[in-house]
C-alpha cells in the first residue's frame, strides 16, 4: 500500500513573500432606521415595523443591530424603584418583550423567530463563551443566573452582640462569631443586571444593543445585499416574562423609549463596485452564499445559492403524563433538520416572581426524535436525574458549539457547567445531521418522544428550535433585485 507524500517548507522560509493588503472596501457607515411611530413601543400585541429601503446601496445584514432603550419602573405608580428593591431585567429581557420577531428581504419571509426570549436563550446557553456573562454579554442585557432566585445579597449579616449593661463583663465573642457566610440564595447574575440598572439617574434607566447573529440564523449570510429592502417586523409582548423580583416589590413594567435598527452601508472601491453592477445589470442570477467571497463571485460568475441554517420556533403545553409525543412542523422543499433542540419550563410565565430564562429538567428519562420513523440517537439515553446520571445530556450539549460553530472546548468552553445543566439549563440537543437514504427526498414528519421518571406537572410548557438548511437566490431584472427560492 503506497501512502501519498507531499512536501512543504516552513513558513519562515517565505523571505519573499508579497505585502497582501485589502483596499476592496472604502467605507463602512451604520445608518440608524426607525418605525414611523414609536408611540406604539408599549403596547402589547402590536407590530413595530421597521422598513430600510435600500434600493441603490449595499448593505451588511450580519453587522446590523437593535439598539433599546427604557426604563424599568414602577406599575402602580410610574416611578422609579428605589436601589433597596429586589427587582430587575431578567437575562436576554430585551428578547422577552416581544412574542415573535420577523426578517423580510423584499415581499419574501426569510426567517420569523416565534417565543424569541426562550428561543434565543437556549441557543445563548449553548453557543456563547463561559466569559460572556462576565464581559460583553451585558450589553445585550446577558448575564445569566447563578440561581433561581431574585436575590442580590451576596453574603449573610454577622450575628448581633448582645448589649451589655453599665459595668458587667463583657461576655467573650467565639471564634469566627463575625464571619461572614455566603448567602445560598444569591443570585450573581440577578445581582449583575441590578446594579447595571440602579447605577443610572434616574434610577432603571438601559440602551442595550442585540446583534441580529443573537436572533436570527441569517445572520451567518456574511455577505452583503444589494438593492434590496429589508423589513424587520417585532410584536410586543406584555412586560411579566421580561421583569423578575422577590416577592416584596411591586409589580414593574418596562417603558421602551426608543427601537432603532442599526444597518451598516458599505462603500466598495471603484473597481470592485463596476465589476458588481456589470453582473446585475447582465441580469444574470446572482449567486450568494456565506461561505464564499465577493470576489470569487464576481470572477468565476457560477450560480451559488443564499444559502443558511435557519431557526424554526414551536411550543406546545405538555399534559401531566409521563410519555409525551409531540409532532413538530414541517418546512417542505429543500430544508433539511439538522439539529433539534428541546427546553421545559413549569409555572415560568405567568407572574415576575417566575424567572422563564431558566429551565427545568421534569426527571427526563429517556428522549429521542423520529424523522420519517427514522430515529435519533438509536439507543435509549437511561437518563437518571436523581443519581447523577444525565452525561449523556450533557455531552450532547456541550458538543453542539464545536459541531454548529467549529469551536473546540480547548478554546472556548460552554457557560454551563455540569451542575448548572442540572439546576437551571438542562436543555436537550438531537444531533440529527447524519441521515441515511430514506431521509434524501425530504423529511415529511417530525415526533419528539419523551418520557419522565414522574408525571410532568400542570402548567408546563415544551420549546423548540428546529435548525434547518434553508436555501434562497437572488436574482436581478437588470435593474431590481428580488429573492427567489430554490
Amino acid at each position: 500500500m503506497s501512502i501519498s507524500r507531499e512536501e512543504f517548507h516552513d513558513e519562515m522560509l517565505d523571505i519573499k513573500d508579497p505585502l497582501r493588503y485589502d483596499e476592496s472596501i472604502s467605507e463602512i457607515n451604520y445608518f440608524e432606521y426607525t418605525p414611523q411611530t414609536q408611540a406604539n413601543n408599549n403596547s402589547p400585541s402590536h407590530q413595530i415595523k421597521i422598513d430600510i429601503n435600500a434600493q441603490d446601496t449595499y448593505t451588511l445584514p450580519s453587522r446590523s443591530y437593535i439598539s433599546i432603550t427604557g426604563q424599568i419602573l414602577r406599575a402602580d405608580n410610574n416611578n422609579p424603584y428605589t436601589a433597596d428593591r429586589e427587582i430587575t431585567l431578567i437575562n436576554n429581557a430585551m428578547m422577552f418583550l416581544f412574542s415573535s420577531i420577523k426578517y423580510e428581504l423584499g415581499s419574501t419571509t426569510i426567517e420569523t423567530i416565534n417565543f424569541p426570549g426562550q428561543i434565543t436563550s437556549m441557543l445563548g446557553y449553548l453557543t456563547y463563551p463561559d466569559d460572556f456573562s462576565t464581559s460583553a454579554g451585558l450589553k445585550c442585557c446577558w448575564s445569566k443566573d447563578t440561581t433561581n432566585n431574585a436575590n442580590s445579597k451576596k453574603f449573610n449579616n454577622s450575628r448581633r452582640v448582645a448589649n451589655v449593661a453599665a459595668g458587667q463583663a463583657v461576655p467573650e465573642i467565639p471564634e469566627a462569631f463575625f464571619t461572614p457566610s455566603e448567602n445560598p440564595d444569591y443570585n450573581q447574575g440577578f445581582a449583575v443586571r441590578k446594579a447595571h440598572l440602579f447605577n443610572s439617574d434616574p434610577l432603571g434607566c438601559f440602551t442595550f444593543h442585540i446583534s441580529l447573529e443573537h436572533i436570527f440564523g441569517f445572520a451567518e449570510y456574511k455577505k452583503l445585499v444589494y438593492g434590496l429592502k429589508h423589513t424587520l417586523t417585532l410584536t410586543r409582548s406584555s412586560d411579566t416574562e421580561a421583569l423578575f423580583r422577590s416577592d416584596m416589590p411591586a409589580n414593574g413594567k418596562v417603558h421602551i423609549n426608543d427601537i432603532v435598527w442599526n444597518m451598516p452601508q458599505v462603500q466598495m472601491s471603484p473597481e470592485y463596485q463596476s465589476s458588481l453592477r456589470s453582473i446585475i445589470e447582465q441580469k444574470e442570477p446572482i449567486p450568494l452564499y456565506f461561505r464564499a467571497s465577493l470576489r470569487s463571485i464576481i470572477e468565476q460568475k457560477e450560480p451559488i445559492p443564499l444559502y443558511f441554517r435557519a431557526r424554526t420556533s414551536e411550543q406546545t403545553p405538555l399534559t401531566q403524563t409521563q410519555k409525551q409525543t409531540w409532532r413538530l412542523s414541517v418546512t417542505g422543499g429543500v430544508e433539511k433538520p439538522r439539529w433539534i433542540i428541546i427546553g421545559f419550563q413549569t409555572a415560568r410565565s405567568s407572574t415576575q416572581q417566575q424567572n422563564p430564562a431558566v429551565f427545568d429538567h421534569l426527571d427526563l428519562t429517556n428522549a429521542y426524535v423520529t424523522l420519517n420513523s427514522v430515529r435519533f440517537p438509536i439507543r435509549d439515553l437511561n437518563n437518571n436525574y436523581t443519581k447523577n446520571d444525565y452525561m449523556k445530556l450533557y455531552d450532547g450539549f456541550d458538543a453542539f458549539k464545536q459541531d454548529y460553530h467549529g469551536i473546540s472546548s480547548l478554546v472556548g468552553g460552554t457557560q454551563v457547567n455540569v451542575s448548572a445543566f442540572k439546576s437551571l439549563f438542562p436543555i436537550i440537543v438531537f444531533d440529527v445531521r447524519k441521515q441515511n437514504e430514506q431521509l434524501k427526498s425530504g423529511v415529511v414528519d417530525i415526533q419528539v418522544r419523551l418520557e419522565f421518571g414522574t408525571a410532568v406537572p400542570a402548567q408546563t410548557m415544551a420549546y423548540a428550535v428546529i435548525i434547518s438548511d434553508r436555501v434562497f437566490k437572488l436574482s436581478s431584472d437588470g435593474k431590481n433585485m428580488s429573492v427567489m427560492s430554490m
